[in-house]
């Protein structure tokens, strides 16, 4: 989320916590979509609150779901505030820090208020209006019982909501809570950048589990039991869990499951999450996963007392904690693949390498829209996130959409087909930049990018195009587009060679697609991976010879001079600026004449080696102190206006150069010589107190020449 947006959204609720009078006309609710930093407005909240002059004085009540936000506050004030955060750890005690009359900070767990709740609840155990109430997930905590619970234990308290999910069309008509303060709704986040698309995928297992077909799977999957067996598994499960958990259909799931994932996220490197309908088809999956030979995968599941050895192994917390923090590491570092769950980490659970849920249970409401999100969190390479649906969700999901405004609800999710149309788009945008070639030649299309602002522009648009592609591959709808992208990888890769432009590159497009562009280019002989050519390499020259057009070859010249130019300038900038000049000046007098052109810039390349040594050691300088000498010159001439030098000055610029060069050399012995201030002073002086004994001297001199040769001493001297 951008952080303006979270400043716009603090800024609002500071506001309205001080125009307004009454309990109401001060509370209100955040809505932040899930994974766009909802968590850290709520801290910034907290201590901008903590340093307004007025509301330091109020008693700040969190009410939180998440032991992760509890310790984060609790760390924030501790570390930032040097203030304590109160923790209640029970009922009693969360009955006693909400009496204490002070300016304090109390945070408490949801399941503490709910416990309350069940006691009979807290009846006006605080009626200070120097309270503020901030609740995290305020669809569950800020409307029914539990909301009546805390009105009435702090009944002129306003109430600050904050939620990853929009309150339910039922739950918008309670007026009770001022509204929204602030939204920040999910399209509005996938276009920021904030969080990334979800795209939705139903998927059957050899028939769907409803209706008539259940008898025939129940018998299908359980016809080899005995009769008593069968009986048992009824009563204990009832034929529709029992079937949807059947370790023949539990596998058939498995094997399509693997085949998606191989296939759309492991080439990325990328994580997954399976959402079992119990604790039981936790297990199952885990040992189907196994047999299967499927990547490691982890079961994170609660724990009873009651519970079978077969469920009991998967509850430790201690293991599970390592777990998650092995799941949330890349592939190269740790195996751990998927998370298998039933209810545990559908909320609040944040791991951006994690790429894909496959459900097989039935969400609903805000439980389904908090858990689809866990997969839109941002990372590198990630251009969406999965959701594949084995249960038979999309009625639910549909259910679920329509108790929420349909504006709010709006790019919730998508699917494949959502994505055809853009990726037509994206070629669309790709090859309109060629729509005057007619050629197969790929020297063609890399002499339509020479122009640095098309090469841009082309930039961009080749790599939304591989993005898209790396989406919908290898789903057969990106097939027509194979050889496009295929060819235009090409021109890329050309074009950044010839260039010498690393912005051309699609090292975030996704494994699927570079893998398809980097086998193109190699079969072609050329290997992606290997930069170009140097300008003073020995095989320069019969690189060009496989360049086909004069056009081309003056192109690869004049791209070779640049680049040259380019990484050395900081060893000698006016040096090297004149010679960008002279470039230039050959570019311009020859446009056209390409032949021409190429024996010019061949002309100058064949000296550009040896060209800088001559021309220091023909004044008598070092190349170190013929680039402070360049840099003295120019400043002088500029000074006055002119374009030669006189003998006498230009004398006098060269012994001043020398005997700088020479306190340089012994100043900079220094260790860290740059990064002490004393000495960089010193340093400045000396050439102040150099340059003003000449005649040529003067304070705009001064000025401009203690920057740049401090500038280029750090590229000379710096060790």
């Amino acid at each position: 989320m951008a952080r303006y947006q979270q400043f716009r959204a603090v800024n609002k609720v500071i506001q309205r916590l001080k125009a307004g009078t009454t309990r109401k006309e001060r509370s209100g609710i955040i809505w932040h979509t899930q994974g766009s930093g909802k968590s850290l407005t709520m801290v910034m909240l907290a201590v901008k609150m903590r340093r307004d002059v007025e509301l330091k004085q109020y008693k700040l009540v969190f009410i939180t779901d998440r032991t992760q936000l509890d310790e984060q506050l609790s760390s924030t004030f501790r570390d930032a505030q040097g203030e304590t955060v109160y923790t209640a750890g029970s009922v009693a005690q969360l009955k006693t820090l909400l009496q204490k009359e002070s300016s304090d900070l109390v945070t408490a767990m949801v399941q503490k208020f709910q416990d309350a709740e069940k006691e009979g609840g807290f009846t006006d155990l605080n009626p200070s209006d120097k309270i503020i109430v901030l609740a995290d997930e305020a669809h569950r905590t800020q409307f029914g019982g539990l909301a009546m619970t805390i009105n009435a234990a702090l009944p002129n308290a306003p109430k600050i909501g904050f939620t990853g999910t929009p309150l339910l069309k039922s739950q918008k008509m309670d007026q009770a809570f001022g509204g929204y303060i602030d939204q920040y709704k999910i399209n509005q986040a996938v276009e920021d950048g904030a969080t990334v698309r979800i795209l939705y995928e139903g998927r059957e297992v050899i028939t769907e589990v409803s209706g008539e077909s259940l008898d025939k799977l129940f018998e299908e999957y359980f016809g080899s039991y005995t009769n008593d067996e069968q009986r048992e598994i009824k009563k204990k499960y009832g034929v529709e869990r029992a079937v949807r958990e059947a370790p023949a259909r539990i596998r058939w799931v498995c094997i399509d499951l693997l085949k998606h994932y191989r296939e759309h996220i492991q080439p990325d490197g990328f994580k997954a999450m399976i959402v079992t309908g119990s604790r039981h088809a936790a297990t199952v999956f885990k040992k189907t996963l196994d047999e299967l030979d499927a990547p490691p995968s982890e079961v994170i599941i609660s724990g009873d007392h009651n519970d079978v050895p077969e469920i009991a192994q998967y509850t430790d917390k201690t293991k599970q904690k390592k777990a998650i923090a092995d799941f949330n590491k890349p592939l190269s570092e740790n195996p751990t693949t998927f998370l298998i769950v039933k209810d545990m980490l559908l909320t609040g659970f944040d791991a951006p390498i994690l790429q894909v849920m496959y459900f097989d249970r039935q969400l609903k409401e805000h439980t389904l829209m908090q858990a689809i999100a866990r997969v839109n969190r941002n990372y590198k390479g990630k251009s969406c996130g999965f959701v594949v649906d084995y249960f038979g969700l999309s009625d639910h999901l549909t259910e679920a959409l329509e108790l929420f405004s349909s504006d709010d609800m709006a790019g919730a999710y998508q699917t494949l087909k959502d994505e055809i149309p853009k990726l037509k788009s994206t070629h669309t945008r790709v090859t309109y930049f060629f729509k005057n070639i007619d050629s197969d030649d790929v020297d063609d299309y890399v002499l339509v990018l020479k122009n640095e602002d098309i090469r841009a522009q082309f930039e961009i648009a080749f790599k939304r195009f591989a993005k898209q592609m790396n989406i919908v591959l290898p789903d057969k709808a990106a097939a027509p587009f194979i050889a496009d992208l295929r060819f235009y990888g090409k021109v890329n890769n050309a074009a950044r060679l010839r260039y010498r432009d690393e912005q051309l590159n699609i090292s975030d497009a996704g494994e699927k697609v570079r893998q398809l562009v980097d086998e193109h280019i190699m079969s072609t002989g050329v290997d992606p991976k290997i930069p170009p050519v140097d300008l003073l390499a020995a095989n320069f020259k019969e690189q060009l010879n496989g360049v086909k057009s004069s056009e081309s070859r003056a192109s690869e010249i004049e791209s070779a001079i640049k680049h040259h130019i380019t990484i050395n300038l900081d060893e000698d900038p006016e040096y090297y600026r004149s010679l960008s000049l002279r470039l230039r000046d050959i570019i311009e007098k020859t446009a056209g004449k390409w032949a021409q052109q190429v024996e010019l810039l061949l002309e100058l390349t064949d000296n550009i080696e040896v060209a800088h040594q001559k021309a220091a050691d023909d004044l008598g300088l070092t190349e170190t102190e013929f680039a402070f000498y360049n840099i003295l010159s120019a400043e002088v001439l500029q000074a006055q206006n002119d374009e030669l030098l006189d003998e006498a000055t230009h004398e006098t610029i060269k012994s001043t150069t020398q005997a700088l060069v020479g306190v340089f050399d012994e100043a900079t012995q220094v260790v860290d010589f740059f990064n002490k201030q004393d000495e960089v002073k010193r340093m400045k002086k000396a050439i102040k107190r150099a340059v003003l004994e000449q005649p040529f001297g003067d304070q705009a001199i001064v000025k401009a020449l203690q920057e740049r040769f401090m500038e280029l001493a750090k590229t000379k001297f710096d060790q």
